[in-house]
């Protein structure tokens, strides 16, 4: 089940060799036979008041309050909860003036203050919990910036968006007061644009970067890129040739046909979990190309310093990311989410434990924030 050619256990599961890890059906398990603990969190807003939480996509930062922003409707607010859920306050600063954010595409928390990204190469920082204006950081002139991570008040990770087919360096280590950018070495795959041009997920020492159709998850360290893991899909993997293929062609060998499975750029990390998304390990016999919620993503966790590897169907799509922190996933789930759950039993044993948080929602179209771990 598991491919390491090195287990050699150096600090946070380094070792001399990258170890590789094999991704297929026989270790995939029941959702609730993978978590140690497991807690659904309602986010619960104000009776009589405009607040709409609902938003298929979403941005969600855990610290000592949640904090929730909705990237639909037009609206980008950003709301915070205690870490029972309960409102406490929102704000809105949406627009193209002067202390205002277009969009809204991530979102930082460090000492007390908010930085939001705009995925135009721009920051915009404020103070909690006022939520005052503090300043603007521009990161540069980039196409799309997909994802943003904190390295020090000086310097920034990003990743840049590729074009459709072509093979980029995506990933960027910016120093905005210095007007300067040091490009890392390595290149996007063709079509990686399609699915996640560029994630990062932060680590105790370092960060991870991982991309759509990628096969190896890099680390980032005080200025020095090495491999972290492989991933291998054994009989399922793309064949090289096919990323030559024209873009409809490719989309249907690829994707459609649920022959392939593939890395499909997602990543997070808690306290030595590895968490990612992939395609098509098993196929669905349900699949509609019209219905993304039938396509075959499933959430793969990895403990690199031991090497297990556990495998379950994921609930959400590839349009939404996770939050860790404390050792803990983070996941917002959407009223069609939970629904979808309960029609599937997909928590399990664990399904009482979401219908009493439903029970608390003020309004059944409200979010419930998923919170778990996994048991290595």
């Amino acid at each position: 089940m598991i491919l390491v050619q090195c287990q050699t256990k150096e600090k946070e599961g380094e070792t001399d060799k990258t170890p590789s890890f094999l991704i297929d059906r026989t270790s995939i398990l029941p959702f609730d036979e993978l978590v140690s603990e497991i807690e659904f969190i309602p986010l619960v807003a104000p009776k009589d008041t405009l607040i709409n939480l609902s938003c298929n996509v979403s941005e969600l930062v855990v610290h000592d309050k949640i904090y929730y922003a909705s990237r639909c409707f037009q609206d980008l607010s950003i709301h915070s909860f205690d870490l029972e859920g309960n409102h406490l306050q929102s704000w809105n600063r949406k627009g193209d003036g002067p202390e205002e954010y277009p969009a809204l595409h991530g979102m930082i928390i460090e000492n007390d203050e908010l930085y939001i990204s705009t995925g135009r190469g721009v920051l915009l920082k404020y103070g909690l919990p006022e939520f005052d204006f503090r300043k603007e950081i521009k990161l540069g002139e980039f196409n799309f910036v997909p994802t943003v991570s904190l390295i020090s008040p000086e310097s920034w990770l990003i990743s840049s968006e590729p074009t459709n087919k072509a093979r980029e360096k995506i990933f960027h280590v910016v120093d905005p007061k210095a007007k300067a950018a040091k490009t890392l070495p390595i290149l996007s795959l063709p079509y990686s644009g399609e699915l996640n041009p560029g994630m990062i997920a932060d680590m105790k020492e370092g960060k991870l970067l991982n991309f759509g159709l990628s096969d190896t998850i890099y680390r980032y360290q005080e200025g020095i890129v090495k491999p972290y893991i492989t991933l291998d899909f054994g009989d399922k993997s793309i064949v090289t040739d096919d990323f030559e293929l024209e873009g409809e062609a490719f989309v249907e060998k690829i994707l459609l046909s649920q022959d392939y499975a593939f890395n499909t750029g997602l990543i997070d990390f808690s306290e030595g979990s590895l968490k990612l998304m992939a395609y098509g390990i098993e196929k669905n016999l349900l699949f509609d190309k019209g219905s993304l919620s039938t396509f075959p993503f499933y959430d793969v966790f990895i403990s690199r310093s031991s090497g297990e590897l556990k495998i379950t169907k994921a609930l959400l799509s590839v349009r939404n990311n996770s939050y860790s922190t404390g050792g803990y996933f983070y996941q917002v789930m959407q009223q069609s989410d939970w629904q979808r759950a309960l029609d599937l039993g997909y928590f399990g044993k664990y399904e009482e434990l979401l219908l009493n948080s439903i029970e608390k929602l003020s309004d059944e179209e409200d979010p419930i924030v998923l919170k778990f771990n996994i048991g290595f």
